[in-house]
């Protein structure tokens, strides 16, 4: 046999096993931990890592103490008879890592900070907003509305009663709200953007990308730096042409850079500019109950950023 036929032989051969899934691959499962009303720890966890992100903030919307989102990593060989078995490994020692990483010292402290009275300093400004909206049914504002809303509830800028009673109005808008038409093409594509803060300049930049999952992780890296930025808008484009895909992006980035004018940047900057709803002499109190376990310190130092405590 000739050199060039043994290769293909080999190439062959070496996709054959691909197809079987005889080698080793990289695999992670993604997860964090919380705890319920009645004390119970649960788990969180998938190797769908987009699915992770969204119900991790409905979790954070609903109260839940928390603990950032982690991931474990290993290589193996990853068999269709055996898969489901190896990631229930793989996801118990995500949760091994998670119980480790994250005592209940941790949840404690952040308990404490949860139960401590929020204020109304952001209710002025998005009941003025939400009075410029009302009768309009414009659906892109009323999606950056519903962000802000959310945004002022999890800092604690925002009452609970108040905060159920605009997420009720925006619901009943919504049903009242007549979709505009839209004339289906060949292709479909949803685009992901937000603005964000520049630590240097202190400028909103904009970002905008195709993939949900890679911005949902740009964002998950300003949320651990505290690097401030609103909301993720959506936005969903029918086209032609495969090629006209570029076009498309760019339509996207006017959009959303007209969407989020400076009136709508003055706000959010007003919203994270609220002075912490939480004490400075609680926040030290509940650090010092876990400063000598680093991986918890940095996840409360997590929240206190979201909360706007911290800013470094």
């Amino acid at each position: 046999m000739t050199t060039s036929l043994r290769d293909v032989s080999s190439a062959q051969m070496v996709n054959k096993l691909a197809e079987m899934n005889c080698f080793e691959q990289d695999c992670t499962v993604y997860g964090y931990s919380w705890k319920r009303e009645n004390g119970k720890r649960m788990y969180s966890m998938s190797d769908d890592e987009l699915l992770i992100q969204r119900t991790y903030e409905e979790h954070a919307l609903e109260g839940c103490t928390l603990t950032p989102m982690q991931q474990w990593t290993t290589r193996a060989i990853v068999k269709e008879e055996t898969q489901e078995d190896l990631f229930l490994y793989f996801k118990l020692q995500l949760a091994k890592q998670l119980k480790e990483q994250f005592p209940d010292a941790y949840f404690a402290a952040l308990l404490q900070l949860q139960q401590a009275p929020g204020d109304d300093q952001a209710e002025t400004l998005l009941l003025e907003w939400q009075e410029e909206l009302d009768g309009y049914f414009d659906e892109e504002e009323l999606h950056l509305f519903a962000g802000a809303v959310d945004y002022a509830y999890v800092t604690k800028h925002l009452p609970e009663w108040r905060y159920k009673q605009l997420c009720k109005w925006i619901k009943l808008t919504k049903k009242q709200m007549m979709r505009k038409m839209q004339m289906h093409d060949n292709f479909e594509r949803t685009f992901y953007g937000v603005a964000y803060q520049s630590k240097t300049t202190g400028n909103y930049a904009f970002m905008c990308n195709a993939n949900e999952k890679s911005l949902y992780n740009k964002v998950k890296e300003m949320d651990e730096e505290g690097v401030l930025h609103t909301p993720i808008y959506q936005k969903t484009y029918w086209y032609n042409r495969s090629n006209d895909l570029p076009k498309v992006r760019k339509q996207f980035e006017t959009d959303l850079k007209e969407l989020m004018d400076e009136t709508y940047l003055d706000r959010i900057i007003t919203l994270q500019s609220l002075p912490s709803a939480i004490p400075v002499e609680l926040w030290t109190t509940c650090m010092e109950q876990i400063e000598s376990q680093e991986t918890a310190a940095e996840g409360l130092r997590y929240w206190g950023r979201r909360w706007n405590i911290i800013s470094e």
